[in-house]
């Protein structure tokens, strides 16, 4: 019988990693998307004219926690699935990246109040977005191929 406290703390052989931390990274994945596309919701309501202040903050604090979502799910796949998984633990990590450089680049934007970085603010986001959406689909169909 094998130790449960072991089987937590090492990594599984390659074959069952993505059979088994593979629901958990899509999940981390699919909440990024959820995040990154209510970011998308909230920048709509405050970008029209008008002040709308609620949708500005709503924005500002869905960024830093996509940002940590991020983050966290760099470090799962790096950890539990880079053996099984490169690609998922390298465009994690890209994703990451990605996501603290849109947030900080938001936050600049909102800090001198000069829209000048939005132009490259909306397609950052975007990319990341598309991201998710590649990282999900790869991540699906790691876990589908057949073993050997």
């Amino acid at each position: 019988m094998e130790d449960p406290a072991k089987s937590l703390s090492a990594p599984p052989s390659d074959g069952g990693a993505l059979t088994r931390f593979g629901p958990g990274y899509a999940a981390l994945i699919g909440l990024i998307a959820l995040a990154i596309l209510l970011q998308a919701i909230f920048a709509g309501v405050f970008i029209e004219p008008g002040t709308h202040s609620g949708s500005l903050d709503a924005h500002k604090v869905n960024a830093d926690v996509t940002a940590a979502l991020g983050l966290i799910a760099a470090i799962y796949a790096c950890a539990l699935l880079r053996r099984a998984a490169r690609s998922l633990a390298i465009g994690s990590v890209v994703l990451a990246v990605l996501l603290i450089a849109v947030d900080a680049i938001g936050h600049a934007i909102t800090d001198s109040s000069d829209d000048g970085l939005t132009p490259v603010h909306i397609p950052l986001a975007l990319a990341c977005f598309g991201l998710t959406i590649w990282l999900s689909a790869r991540a699906r169909s790691l876990r589908r191929a057949p073993a050997g």
